[in-house]
């Protein structure tokens, strides 16, 4: 906690309660927390979904969601209390003195106004003057062209958007920048870029920054404090370089345990106690090739305005194997998984499902994955399945869970007469109680609806499962026990899956083959081990460089115990996003460096 400096952002003793129907009994979420915040330091409020870290850093803006009051407490910026603060001087905090910066820019920015106009409102809001050199001032502070400004925000990539709605954050200079996962689903390269972006405007304003992030490589990229909260109550509120190193509560030490690292060979279990184990890699060995793909090519458009999505590509996929696609947004790798999945068909190439010989659908059509997945024979189709990234879009929110479980299995008839007792059975193998199928959605957690996500798929009785981005929302913890169950299905099963990610911890710890896509090809394949031990390519050298993980703690060490003064943890951010010094060799071929690893032939950028 700062005592050095008079605190900006005061928060004392707040204690908050929703009731859920009118005259109801009220459900306390948050408990007694207190936090201060100085002006040009961070304060990162960490902890698992459903811990009130959101709910307690929008109280900054005065928000509370409808329902809620404050049950006790004080909320202080500049002096003032802000829930004392009504109309014209409510309306001048938010945006002029506390600006927020939300998760998903794509749902805060208007989609039918240019991107100029949006910040030349957030201007004349909040200062009261706009000018067109001061917009592209503002774009020029957050390092994106000029031109953007008569671009729509659906013609921006996810970085793009991110870099606008900061710009239109920081538009009125404010004093208070509240980041509220501002980089959750953003790769690697571009979340090191919006880090760096938001820490040099933090530093350029003088603000005090609260950030809500569950990713702790994050946090430790930004914080110079941590607040730990679990189920709406105060943990650990420390430097975060003494927590980093020493954590004292269990749970936090728990948290930390379970943030994956590059150096895990391996998923980790993680006791009470906060102790590690790496569970050690099943062998796949000369198993069954279930997907083979040569020369894949996927384009968007025709003749001169054709865009190869993907170009060029090999894939295998064995029975049992998990095989990562990595590799910064736009690189190909989603639309390489979709046209294995039918969604996106290839337009060159050949991309196969390989039936073994055991396989009762062998019989059933074509294995030629060419094919848009309508015209697949249904026993190809309930072979390869999704799950999706986003497990709150993906369920009907109107459909109970035991509903959405059972329409693959009425599409596949895989279960006749016996859907209800399936139904059972999946949820039991997703470990979730069997009475879950009779909830909705809305009634369960992020980690609880993945799950279902996970069970739908698994319906089919498929060979190949694809999982795209399925960790991105989920805090360290729940993505632990997410990661831990898909390992044991793929154990149990022999499941083959492709495996999209762009945390490279995660993929460390579960896959066994990584491919590295850029601009629609592989630039470095080969065991995971290999690739992530010895980068051949500069490509995988910058993911690697950018991935922010949370430094090794040296368990259950005092505080008391270390000089703070001497802590010098490395900046996570030092050496990303670095200029790029290389770049793709056009009649290059591969470089086979043993071991079933090779890179593609890269040339050096001749600089001044």
């Amino acid at each position: 906690m700062t005592e050095t400096a008079e605190p900006f952002v005061d928060v004392r003793d707040l204690s908050i309660s929703y009731r859920t129907t009118p005259g109801g009994p009220a459900v306390h979420v948050v408990h007694d927390v207190s936090l201060q915040v100085v002006r040009g330091q961070t304060l990162a409020v960490v902890g698992e979904s459903g811990s009130g870290k959101s709910t307690v850093a929008r109280t900054l803006l005065g928000y509370l969601r409808p329902g809620s009051f404050i049950r006790g407490g004080t909320v202080q910026v500049g002096g003032r209390d802000v829930f004392g603060l009504k109309g014209s001087y409510l309306r001048e905090l938010r945006g002029g003195t506390v600006a927020l910066v939300a998760q998903n820019a794509g749902q805060a920015l208007t989609p039918s106004m240019r991107i100029g106009a949006q910040i030349a409102e957030a201007l004349s809001v909040h200062s009261g003057t706009s000018s067109d050199e001061r917009v592209l001032e503002l774009l020029d502070q957050v390092a994106l062209p000029g031109r953007l400004a008569r671009s729509y925000p659906h013609e921006l990539s996810g970085g793009q958007q991110q870099r606008v709605a900061i710009a239109m954050a920081v538009a009125a200079r404010p004093k208070v920048l509240v980041l509220d996962e501002p980089t959750t689903a953003l790769d690697v390269v571009i979340q090191a870029g919006v880090l760096r972006l938001l820490r040099d405007l933090s530093e350029e304003l003088g603000s005090a920054t609260l950030l809500v992030s569950h990713d702790l490589g994050v946090v430790a990229g930004l914080a110079d404090e941590v607040l730990v909260m679990r189920e709406g109550r105060q943990v650990e509120y420390r430097r975060a370089k003494e927590l980093f190193v020493a954590p004292e509560d269990p749970y936090t030490r728990m948290l930390l345990a379970s943030a994956p690292r590059l150096t895990d060979d391996g998923l980790v279990e993680v006791a009470e106690d906060g102790s590690r184990q790496v569970r050690a890699k099943p062998s796949v060995g000369d198993a069954d090739v279930l997907i083979r793909g040569e020369n894949v090519q996927v384009t968007y458009g025709r003749g001169s305005r054709a865009v190869h999505a993907v170009n060029g590509v090999d894939l295998t996929v064995r029975r049992g194997e998990v095989v990562a696609l990595v590799g910064e947004s736009g690189s190909g790798k989603s639309t390489l998984a979709w046209a294995v999945a039918g969604l996106t068909p290839p337009r060159g190439g050949d991309l196969r499902y390989l039936h073994e010989t055991t396989d009762e659908d062998s019989d059933a059509g074509s294995d030629d994955l060419a094919e848009p997945v309508r015209r697949r024979p249904l026993g190809l189709r309930r072979r390869i399945q999704l799950i999706f990234q986003n497990a709150d879009t993906a369920l009907n929110p109107r459909l109970s869970v035991g509903t959405s479980i059972k329409r693959p299995l009425h599409l596949f008839r895989t279960a006749v007469g016996q859907e209800t007792q399936r139904v059972g059975q999946l949820l039991e193998q997703v470990e979730l109680p069997a009475d879950f199928a009779g909830r909705l959605p809305g009634q369960l957690s992020g980690g609880q609806r993945q799950r279902i996500g996970i069970a739908r798929a698994l319906a089919s009785g498929p060979t190949v499962i694809i999982a795209d981005e399925v960790t991105t929302a989920l805090d360290v913890s729940v993505q632990s026990g997410v990661l831990r169950l898909l390992d044991d299905i793929r154990r149990e099963n022999q499941l083959a899956c492709i495996f999209i990610s762009h945390d490279l911890a995660v993929v460390r710890g579960i896959a066994d083959r990584v491919l590295v896509m850029n601009d629609a090809r592989v630039v470095e394949e080969g065991p995971t081990g290999a690739v992530f031990d010895n980068p051949q390519h500069p490509y995988t050298r910058e993911l690697l460089a950018a991935t922010l993980v949370a430094p090794d703690s040296a368990g259950e060490t005092a505080a008391d115990q270390i000089d703070g003064s001497d802590l010098t943890l490395q900046d996570p951010l030092e050496h990303a996003g670095a200029e790029r010094a290389w770049r793709h060799d056009p009649g290059g071929g591969w470089h086979d460096h043993g071991g079933g690893q090779r890179s593609r032939a890269w040339l050096p950028i001749e600089t001044a």
